[in-house]
């Protein structure tokens, strides 16, 4: 995916559909996933502790330990680049990947990137999700040093959206991938009662032991082609 950029303000307020998709500049698309109504960017802390118990060391993470001490492997068991400390804070995407242009700009990066024909778009983007999907996507993959199975379970009973009306959703199931040195994780919450624009905001945290977030979303913001879009 694109590199995170830093955007102006007014990028907020962008006509996403001016020109039309498919016809998005790259820096349109960068904008839609990194920075948009639909994409924070976010800096969290990294709070390497156990809470209720001792300081976290870094020999916890399997990999670490002093029978380690080899060129090759991670603090994840062989996936990603090889570390000698953990990281204290990391620059997260928190985005609906279940939104419209949010499935559009990454099928178009998918097709520019691998030169491929324009009619493959339809098929890169995808059906619509079923649920709405909330990605929280470049965790440090050292988060997982217990199992992705660990952050599913983390998500699933964390986090949550409330809208501004007061009606709290919670996550049906949750799903973390590992991809190199970084972990996405994507929860998803129910359709039942769909979301609509009235509803004003809604704000979506979760707390992960090592790290918490907060991130609220303007849905006026977040209409697209005459709908709301998440």
């Amino acid at each position: 995916m694109p590199a995170v950029v830093c955007l102006p303000p007014a990028c907020a307020a962008a006509d996403w559909n001016n020109p039309p998709f498919p016809k998005w500049s790259d820096s349109t698309v960068a904008r839609v996933v990194t920075g948009s109504p639909w994409a924070k960017r976010k800096s969290v802390p990294l709070e390497w502790r156990k809470r209720e118990d001792r300081p976290f060391s870094p020999s916890d993470v399997p990999g670490t330990g002093p029978s380690a001490n080899k060129p090759f492997g991670s603090p994840v068991g062989g996936i990603g680049v090889p570390r000698t400390s953990l990281p204290y804070t990391a620059d997260i995407l928190i985005r609906w990947a279940s939104a419209l242009p949010v499935r559009q700009a990454k099928a178009l990066y998918r097709q520019r990137d691998g030169k491929l024909d324009a009619s493959k778009l339809d098929e890169l983007t995808g059906p619509p999700e079923s649920d709405y999907v909330l990605e929280i996507y470049g965790v440090p993959a050292e988060v997982a040093h217990k199992g992705t199975g660990s952050i599913e379970a983390l998500a699933v009973g964390s986090v949550s959206m409330r809208t501004a009306r007061g009606r709290v959703i919670k996550p049906s199931s949750a799903e973390a991938k590992l991809n190199g040195s970084t972990l996405t994780i994507l929860v998803r919450f129910p359709r039942t009662t769909p979301l609509e624009k009235k509803d004003g905001e809604i704000e979506c945290r979760g707390d992960f032991q090592i790290f918490q977030f907060t991130e609220r979303f303007k849905l006026a913001s977040m209409m697209y082609l005459g709908r709301l879009e998440l």
